[in-house]
């Protein structure tokens, strides 16, 4: 044998005894709206489980605002190189998935199968499933029952005329009553004592089939709230300019107001608040003795088409078809879940909202199924806030706003 033939077989036998490398880990890159330090929703703890499962795949979350992410995403998905996970919702799906840049995840799943049917039909595209629905929110008011108990009232307000009783009592004891902001909890408001559950579709306003103007419902729904103007509840101009989104929860953090309409995903963050004793109730309706439980449609978990890490980011959607992994992220963001069965994440204090769900007095909310038209939001919010600066114009001037943005968007 050869001097060089023999240090090549040294040198074999060397490399045979030094460690193997670590296998090349997989980045997973999951774009969403959750996950912030204001919302968790649980996905701290769920990377750091998922991460354990599966070792070979490390989970890079980005955290980027809903408004933000028409326009971060786009750009992404045209160029070829989306995240591997994306969160979405209705809207989203309904245009992304209608372009193409979707990945049917199959409707042959045990998940999909368990599926509420409402949710199903808005989530679905023809025969595919382009998203893994998380959750569905409730909206509705948050009162606080300490300030309640001190004018002697047990309940939190479901009619519109405890509502009215309620805050008559509030004032006269120079308790303020209620948040009404002319954009957010205005809109609730007005859009529970507008839809009927037992009557007109939404989708018949949303489609140009049937207009505002002269609706018997919302006409009655504005008029109600000049009623609850009599009542004491609010001051609308004042009401007009607040921030629904800052101001307002920090107002019922601080005690200061009794009720505020607003979404639950606020119920951690009211939580954390030592000695605040409140429920979260269905907003009071005219339609029903159980007030109206408004359920948003939430997000999900979609693939992009050109994910470059496909296999890892089903095993990812995949994760959160099992029960106790999606409990964790319904609890944490003050959800119900989108399928039948599984067990309930809801804390006590929002049973007055359960209750109303549970006896069929609710609606999907028309913006999150699409039977509304995405831009009729922000007119809501905008001439809801003009309604109140001057309480006493037509109803028309308000409706007919509501009109001329369906029709353009026919």
């Amino acid at each position: 044998m050869t001097r060089t033939m023999t240090s090549l077989l040294g040198l074999a036998f060397a490399t045979s005894l030094m460690p193997v490398a670590a296998s090349a880990q997989t980045v997973l890159d999951v774009v969403a709206w959750k996950g912030s330090e204001a919302q968790p929703a649980g996905l701290p703890e769920l990377i750091e489980k998922f991460e354990a499962e599966n070792p070979d795949i490390d989970v890079e979350l980005t955290y980027v605002a809903r408004k933000d992410v028409d326009k971060v995403i786009p750009p992404r998905l045209q160029g070829g190189n989306p995240p591997d996970v994306t969160m979405v919702d209705s809207a989203l799906v309904d245009l992304w998935g209608g372009a193409g840049f979707l990945t049917d995840l199959g409707t042959d799943s045990p998940w999909y199968e368990t599926m509420i049917p409402a949710v199903r039909d808005v989530m679905s595209s023809g025969d595919e499933i382009l998203v893994y629905p998380l959750e569905v929110v409730g909206m509705g008011n948050f009162v606080n029952m300490d300030l309640l108990a001190k004018v002697g009232i047990e309940k939190a307000p479901v009619t519109l005329d405890e509502l009215k009783a309620t805050c008559k009592a509030l004032a006269a004891e120079g308790i303020a009553p209620m948040i009404f902001a002319g954009t957010f909890p205005a809109m609730l408001y007005v859009g529970a004592n507008g839809i009927d559950p037992n009557g007109i579709s939404p989708a018949e306003y949303g489609s140009g089939e049937r207009t505002f103007v002269g609706d018997k419902n919302f006409n009655a729904s504005l008029d109600s709230v000049r009623d609850l103007v009599d009542a004491q509840c609010f001051d609308p101009e004042l009401q007009a300019g607040l921030d629904p989104w800052a101001t307002a929860p920090q107002e019922f953090r601080s005690g200061n107001v009794a009720i505020l309409p607003q979404g639950a995903w606020n119920i951690g963050n009211f939580s954390d608040v030592e000695g605040l004793n409140y429920q979260f109730a269905p907003m009071p309706s005219a339609f029903t003795e159980y007030g109206l439980a408004l359920d948003l449609v939430g997000p999900g978990w979609a693939i992009p088409r050109d994910a470059e890490h496909a296999d890892a980011a089903r095993k990812w959607v995949d994760f959160f078809t099992v029960e106790e992994n999606l409990a964790v992220f319904l609890k944490e963001d003050g959800a119900y879940s989108p399928y039948t069965g599984g067990t309930p994440t809801m804390p006590d204090l929002t049973a007055p909202y359960t209750q109303a769900r549970d006896a069929g007095s609710l609606i999907l909310w028309p913006f999150s199924t699409l039977e509304f038209p995405k831009p009729l939001q922000s007119e809501w919010e905008d001439s809801l806030t003009g309604f109140l600066l001057n309480i006493d114009k037509p109803n028309e001037d308000t409706l007919q706003r509501w009109d001329d943005v369906v029709e353009d968007n026919l």
